[in-house]
């Protein structure tokens, strides 16, 4: 049986917002899921089958966990963003057994019964009422595949987007090596950072690598400042294969990345540091890439 883990206390070991801790697994191809502790009261529900949606019955929800539907996974992802933890309109889907009659017509027209076949049909039920015991839970495994956070010593905080946050996810030092892989759209991401510096009127020289190591971290500090549950597509980064990026202020500049496999799910992570931008940037402009 899985032992879910409530999204609120798994952002609260990350150091980071429960609606950017949902979006990122979402992203990934994970699900959320709401957790319906024992009540005495009866839940209010409407049940319905997605072949059959105007075909509604009231539901009583009994206790559990049980996933929420993907338009309602972005519902709670936006209100998260808010602040907000209401529950009532959300819809979750359930399973129900169930026994098919089979019957056996033979050659002389005699019908014989048959054992029943059993099914799982699988149906939705709306909330449609605010439940404040319902809560937000995810699982174990799926946490245990999100991105790194920046790698820090044991017990210390860690600097992220200019805020501190204490980090209970520490990148060992031995995986830290292991993640320092390659990744081309870094190349793109830093080389369209680079254009958009060296096109501007108020850069009479060529802009140096700092600078444009700090014009894509400005872009997603931006974007986490602003903790909007849906972002806007990030102009140098537009496929988000950059997790988390340290300011040039912090010690030894790095940034983590991601990439995401055809189901979703993470297939290719690692980092680079800012002390290895100098020979890209060098590279770059001898053979810029196709932007």
């Amino acid at each position: 049986m899985i032992e879910y883990l409530k999204l609120e206390n798994v952002a609260d070991e990350r150091g980071e917002e429960p609606a950017k801790v949902a979006r990122t697994l979402v992203r990934l191809g994970y699900d959320l899921y709401l957790r319906f502790g024992p009540s005495r009261d009866s839940r209010s529900g409407v049940s319905f089958y997605p072949e059959h949606p105007t075909e509604r019955m009231e539901h009583n929800i009994g206790s559990g966990d049980k996933q929420l539907t993907k338009d309602s996974q972005e519902a709670v992802i936006k209100r998260l963003g808010r602040g907000d933890t209401t529950t009532e309109g959300l819809t979750v889907l359930d399973v129900s057994p169930n026994e098919v009659s089979q019957k056996l017509v033979l050659s002389c027209d005699e019908i014989v019964e048959l054992d029943p076949k059993p099914e799982v049909l699988k149906f939705q039920i709306e909330l449609m009422e605010q439940d404040d015991s319902v809560c937000v839970v995810v699982i174990p495994d799926d946490v245990a595949k999100l991105p790194p956070l920046p790698k820090t010593i044991e017990g210390a905080s860690v600097q992220r987007g200019g805020a501190s946050a204490k980090n209970n996810f520490q990148i060992s030092e031995k995986n830290y090596h292991k993640n320092k892989k390659s990744n081309p759209e870094l190349h793109k991401i830093f080389w369209r950072a680079f254009v958009h510096l060296r096109d501007k009127d108020e850069f009479p020289v060529e802009p140096q690598y700092k600078q444009v190591w700090e014009t894509v971290y400005d872009e997603v500090e931006t974007e986490r400042q602003l903790n909007e549950p849906i972002p806007k597509k990030r102009t140098y980064d537009p496929h988000e294969h950059i997790f988390t990026i340290d300011s040039i202020d912090t010690p030894s500049p790095k940034l983590n990345w991601l990439i995401a496999g055809t189901d979703g799910r993470v297939s290719k992570q690692g980092t680079f540091s800012l002390s290895s931008l100098p020979s890209m940037m060098t590279k770059l402009k001898r053979t810029s890439p196709k932007i």
